[in-house]
């Protein structure tokens, strides 16, 4: 899967969990479950699949996880949870970051454990041929839709007897 949806859904998934010790292990597990997803191939934006990435690849890797950064944080920054939203986004990339940004991947492939955790990220990938493009892009698009509308969506609020607003239920706190 591409970096920006990676990144947004861990947002989301910091968004909705709000709790650090919750949020930062389902953010960083949300990118195995999405590779499962049929997707769009981003292994050969990064050069795994011919032994290095060609420029117009690279360009086209640092330019998606550029976008995936500035979303998350517009997304994050009017949010009351935007830090657990930020970290969230980065842990949700952060496989491919440790197995395809140099020095760390290299690195972890002379390791046996980091061997075992690249095959096993490969074994689970579900990559669509560019023949079913159009499937590969539309599962992206619907996380990307699903997990912006969850970065987005106002706290719910209630109103007090005295006509002032209370904060949303999860923060416990009340505000007039």
């Amino acid at each position: 899967m591409m970096a920006t949806p990676h990144m947004i859904a861990g947002a989301a998934i910091g968004r909705a969990l709000d709790r650090p010790w919750l949020a930062y292990p389902a953010a960083l597990a949300s990118h195995f479950v999405l590779d499962i997803v049929p997707h769009l191939d981003s292994h050969g934006m990064f050069g795994a699949t011919h032994g290095g990435p060609t420029r117009l690849e690279a360009i086209a890797g640092i330019s998606d996880f550029l976008v995936g950064a500035l979303l998350v944080g517009l997304v994050a920054s009017r949010q009351r949870r935007h830090r657990v939203m930020v970290v969230g986004g980065l842990l949700g990339i952060l496989m491919d970051l440790v197995e395809y940004v140099p020095p760390l991947g290299p690195w972890l492939r002379r390791w046996s454990g980091g061997q075992a955790l690249f095959r096993f990220h490969h074994a689970i990938q579900h990559n669509v041929t560019s023949a079913q493009w159009p499937l590969g892009f539309a599962t992206q698009g619907v996380v990307l839709a699903i997990a912006l509308a969850v970065c987005l969506r106002r706290d719910r609020t209630s109103r007090t007897p005295e006509g002032g607003k209370r904060a949303s239920a999860t923060n416990g706190s009340s505000v007039r």
